[in-house]
């Protein structure tokens, strides 16, 4: 991986949004040639992101490519590829890069980065960046160009990157919702270890105002239950992924259905590759409504069509 390129140059709007000012701000900078930049035959200003950087530390100003170092114009181009073209393949090459490399704190930044971005959805980030590379992490450790260590470690990098963007703690001390917001209960099934797609459907129903009760890793199927009946949940979303049998998805499905109560209705979310013994169709279940979606951008679409629209539950009128 080559380090800076220090051709690399800006648009004026780029550099206002990397610094976190106004685009005349920038010009007025360059004006008064405080901020070097040349202009185009048409007029247009472009400003060496190396220029930039510099003029940033000089001022004591820090910037989001500060942590990567000296990789920041590969970063910027990965940023700009994943915003404009939706194309996170410059992402997952830097990552995986770093990992090898043993800098995991780098991954961790960049992913934290992506999904703070309030010009992509969140949805994208999981099943356009995370998902891919640690599918690549995957592969790599079966194939033997990876050491467990090492995919253990992708795993953290990326979940502490989640784990920085959730909201659920700050939100439940210093928020006091006008009305009670709607309740879930989240989780990786039973046996599954890896829990970095159900911590994604924790951020997405918290940044859409849910009060999320998550219950991480490798969760029994009556603790879901337990916990929905305490806190009168009305959606319980559970995450697996390879190898999860049929006959795990199964079991997980006959305890919920032997537990549930008429009067405390939920609806019921699997999220990963269904079995094509499970099919939400064939699920005769008592839940309020039960899905199996493949993808957060699946998962974050049935909520805006489904149960965000339909009307509160008869129990929570009542409590």
């Amino acid at each position: 991986m080559q380090a800076f390129n220090s051709e690399l140059f800006l648009t004026t709007s780029e550099v206002a949004d990397l610094l976190g000012v106004h685009s005349s701000t920038v010009k007025r900078w360059t004006d008064a040639e405080e901020l070097g930049s040349h202009k185009t035959e048409g007029g247009h200003r472009r400003i060496y992101l190396q220029a930039v950087l510099e003029f940033a530390r000089a001022r004591g100003e820090e910037t989001f490519l500060d942590p990567f170092e000296p990789y920041e114009s590969h970063v910027w181009l990965a940023v700009r590829d994943a915003i404009r073209h939706d194309d996170f393949r410059r992402t997952g090459s830097l990552a995986m890069g770093w990992l090898v490399r043993g800098y995991p704190k780098r991954i961790t930044s960049l992913f934290h980065y992506l999904g703070s971005r309030t010009d992509l959805s969140f949805h994208r980030v999981c099943d356009g960046a995370i998902q891919p590379f640690m599918e690549d992490v995957g592969t790599s450790w079966r194939e033997g160009r990876l050491r467990i260590g090492e995919e253990h470690m992708a795993s953290q990098a990326v979940l502490e990157a989640l784990v920085r963007l959730s909201t659920g703690s700050d939100r439940e001390s210093s928020e006091t919702p006008a009305a009670p917001r709607r309740q879930a209960v989240v989780g990786a099934m039973s046996g599954d270890q890896h829990h970095l797609g159900a911590m994604c459907v924790r951020i997405l129903l918290e940044r859409r105002g849910w009060n999320v009760h998550y219950l991480g890793a490798d969760t029994p199927a009556e603790e879901f239950a337990a916990l929905q009946r305490a806190r009168k949940a009305e959606l319980v979303c559970i995450s697996f992924s390879p190898p999860a049998s049929a006959a795990h998805m199964r079991r997980s499905l006959g305890v919920l259905s032997e537990f549930y109560r008429p009067t405390l209705p939920y609806h019921l979310v699997f999220g990963g590759q269904s079995s094509p013994l499970i099919e939400s169709e064939a699920v005769d279940g008592p839940f309020a409504s039960f899905a199996i979606h493949s993808s957060v951008k699946a998962f974050d679409r049935w909520l805006s069509q489904g149960v965000e629209e339909r009307a509160s539950a008869p129990w929570r009128e009542s409590a």
